[in-house]
């Protein structure tokens, strides 16, 4: 009852919105007044001043508590803290109030009276917050209620003052409109006045005027009826004019009647003359037309019939002709339509082939860049070729010699080659090795011993001399490159050694031609040039003859195929060295150019006819002279400016013999001494080289024998130093000849023990 009475009495204290209302428009307002709001205010603050409630206890806390611990828990809980401030129960000293313990004996209604009471009290602190709330809210209102109120009583004093201004708008309105009407009236009545007297006015401008166009009118009307006046007499006094003309007429057109007759008589006249004149002329005319068309007529009967029918014949002929002339028409239209067709399809070949020259051109241009590109790489190439040839060449060795089998010469040699032996060639060695077999007792073949020879190359009896160049072409090369070459032929007389130097179509002299103009010729692409020239001498009985002097042929003429002057037997040549060039040079001798393998040919056959040859028991055709072809070559390299010179001795050795088995007496006894001679003396020469090759510290001191021979101080640069040197030795098959083969290999053997020292190019 207490909580229902405290819920009205406070929602019976809750303002309201207050309504208003007027009262015979006075304009007085029926909203409470403030103070109304601050009693109430006090009245809320005498009811609710209790202290804050603590925190509820439940039901289950406040039973009772079944042992001593949770009693005391429930006294503290319900007693409060020492200081008494939140208490529930009242107590009016805090002093007492720590001392103070409830009865153990309470019973259960009033613990839940305190219980009760809790929740009472914390349902009031509830209600008290949302009271706050809502007090807090009316202050708020109460403001925005206090600042409209101000608002409308000013928008309503606003409206009272319009109102009046209104009210005096609208009597000034009511004013201006009275005004207005009497204004209208005004000037309406004035204008009526102004519109008479405008008429009046207008009414009297409009008779003025009207007078004024009549006379006007008037006196244009006098002007006109006199002028039309002026006008009718003048047109009468014409008329009159002509009808008095018209009356003398007649007279007038006599006279001129008679006047145009005169003149028509005599023109009449005149006009008979003429046509009399004329008439007679025209019948001469006829006349003579006549005579003529009779002329006429009898040359059309005599001659331009006869004529006619000819030109008719012709013109049918012609026809006829027109008819083939136009059937050939055609066929030609026909042929130069194909024509023209033909001529589109050459037009476009030819677009096509220029396009082609185009192409061509562009290729040419790039091919000849390209060409110029390859020249320098193989002129690059050249360089590097001769450096590694050499290089190949020392390392085959400067001094190399080549052993050769004749075939035998049948029926006066046996074919049986039994006791030669030719093995096959050892490349980790690079030598090739012959066995002979020969007998000690002449009639015993069971007795007999074998012997071993070992050269650079053999060539067995089956190999033809283009075999045997491919293998001298490299020392060819060399000479070309700038080096000095000398290839030589030895061995017995009979055993091979011309066929091999000198044989006309495949001789190692005719094919060194033949490759150094292919080689020249190859080089002319890569800035070489060459100047070849030759000499061709013999050394017959330890003197120097030159083949290629001019000489009287068999019919007393001389011949000039060489440029030399004409020298006889008894001309004296000497060897001259020169030791700076290492080059060496014959006095008084020809020098001949060679620039074509006709004149190579010529020279060779003549070199051949003056070469001294004798027969022996031996040979038939043995050469009783060394012979030695000199090749000078000069090589200059415009591009690079590079310099060769080379010289290439090509010796036929003359044949070498014992004394005992060739049975030469007189004059061939004393070539042979001399020829053995001289080979003797290239032996000892070759021996004192190898010697010095191997004492090279006294290499300086040791004398080298050249002078003791023609051949060896000839050869003296080409068996050292500067020089690669070949030598072919040449033997028979024959077993008849086994002692002179086997002096021919001891020698070529001696010669091939021989180590000479590095090359370099003569410059």
């Amino acid at each position: 009852m207490r909580r229902n009475n405290e819920r009205t009495y406070s929602n019976s204290l809750l303002p309201k919105t207050p309504i208003r209302y007027s009262t015979g428009g006075s304009g007085t307002s029926s909203i409470p007044d403030v103070n109304f709001t601050n009693d109430l205010d006090k009245q809320y603050k005498r009811r609710f001043t209790t202290t804050p409630p603590r925190p509820a206890i439940s039901r289950t806390q406040a039973k009772r508590p079944t042992n001593s611990n949770e009693s005391t828990s429930v006294r503290a809980s319900l007693i409060g803290s020492s200081d008494g401030n939140n208490s529930i129960i009242p107590n009016d000293n805090n002093d007492n109030c720590s001392n103070y313990s409830p009865d153990k004996n309470l019973t259960s209604f009033h613990k839940d009276s305190i219980v009760e009471l809790n929740q009472l009290q914390e349902e009031l602190f509830q209600k008290k917050t949302i009271f706050d709330n809502l007090r807090d809210e009316l202050n708020v209102n109460k403001d925005e209620y206090a600042n409209l109120q101000s608002e409308w009583e000013k928008l309503y004093k606003e409206k009272n003052s319009k109102e009046q201004l209104l009210k005096s708008k609208e009597n000034e309105i009511r004013n201006l409109n009275e005004k207005l009407t009497n204004k209208k009236k005004y000037l309406n009545e004035g204008h009526q006045l102004h519109l008479k007297q405008l008429e009046a006015k207008n009414n009297a401008e409009f008779n003025k005027m009207e007078n004024e166009y009549r006379l006007k009118i008037e006196k244009l009307k006098q002007s006109k009826i006199k002028k039309f006046e002026d006008n009718r007499n003048a047109l009468l006094n014409k008329v009159e004019d002509i009808s008095n003309k018209i009356l003398t007429n007649d007279d007038t057109l006599k006279v001129m009647l008679a006047d145009v007759e005169e003149k028509n008589r005599t023109i009449k006249e005149e006009w008979l003359q003429k046509y009399h004149a004329e008439w007679k002329t025209n019948l001469e005319i006829n006349e003579k037309i006549t005579n003529e068309v009779g002329s006429l007529n009898e040359r059309i009967e005599k001659e331009l019939e006869p004529k006619a029918k000819a030109q008719k014949s012709e013109i049918k002929n012609l026809k006829e002709k027109l008819d083939d002339l136009q059937n050939i028409l055609k066929t030609t239209q026909s042929e130069s339509s194909n024509l023209e067709s033909e001529i589109l399809e050459n037009d476009l070949k030819v677009e096509e082939k220029l396009r082609r020259k185009v192409e061509l051109e562009d290729y040419i241009e790039n091919t000849e860049v390209d060409l110029k590109e390859i020249n320098e790489i193989l002129i690059k190439e050249e360089t590097m070729r001769r450096s590694l040839h050499n290089t190949l060449q020392e390392l085959r060795g400067n001094i190399r010699v080549y052993c050769r089998i004749r075939p035998p010469i049948l029926p006066q040699e046996s074919n049986n080659t039994s006791h030669l032996k030719v093995s096959e060639f050892d490349d980790n060695n690079g030598t090739q090795t012959l066995e002979i077999q020969k007998a000690l007792n002449n009639n015993s073949s069971n007795n007999s011993t074998t012997l071993k020879f070992k050269f650079d190359k053999i060539f067995n009896q089956n190999e033809t001399n283009d075999d045997v160049f491919k293998e001298v072409g490299q020392l060819v090369q060399s000479s070309l490159d700038g080096y000095n070459v000398c290839i030589f032929a030895y061995g017995q007389t009979g055993s091979g050694k011309t066929y091999t130097m000198l044989h006309p179509k495949d001789g190692i002299i005719p094919a060194t031609i033949s490759h150094i103009f292919n080689w020249t010729n190859n080089l002319k692409e890569r800035g070489w040039k060459y100047e070849i020239e030759c000499e061709f001498v013999e050394i017959y009985n330890e003197n120097i003859v030159d083949l290629l002097r001019n000489e009287h042929d068999n019919n007393g003429k001389v011949n000039d195929l060489l440029a030399s002057p004409s020298q006889s037997n008894s001309t004296k040549h000497e060897i001259r060295h020169d030791p700076e060039t290492q080059t060496t040079k014959v006095t008084n001798i020809t020098t001949c150019k060679l620039d074509s393998k006709i004149t190579v040919d010529n020279i060779l056959r003549r070199a051949n006819k003056l070469r001294s040859t004798a027969s022996t028991l031996s040979n038939e055709h043995s050469s009783r002279s060394h012979s030695i072809f000199i090749i000078h070559l000069k090589g200059t390299n415009e591009i690079t400016g590079e310099k060769s010179y080379g010289i290439l001795n090509l010796v036929d050795l003359a044949g070498s013999e014992r004394i005992n088995s060739s049975q030469v007496t007189g004059e061939r006894l004393r070539e042979t001494q001399n020829i053995n001679r001289s080979l003797s003396c290239l032996g000892d020469v070759i021996h004192a080289l190898t010697g010095s090759e191997k004492d090279k510290e006294n290499a300086k001191k040791r004398h080298i024998p050249f002078r003791n021979s023609k051949l060896t101080y000839l050869l003296q640069y080409s068996l050292i130093g500067n020089s690669k040197t070949l030598m072919f030795v040449n033997i028979s098959p024959s077993i008849n000849y086994v002692n002179e083969t086997l002096n021919s290999l001891r020698f070529a053997s001696k010669v091939n023990s021989a180590k000479m020292g590095g090359a370099t190019i003569s410059k």
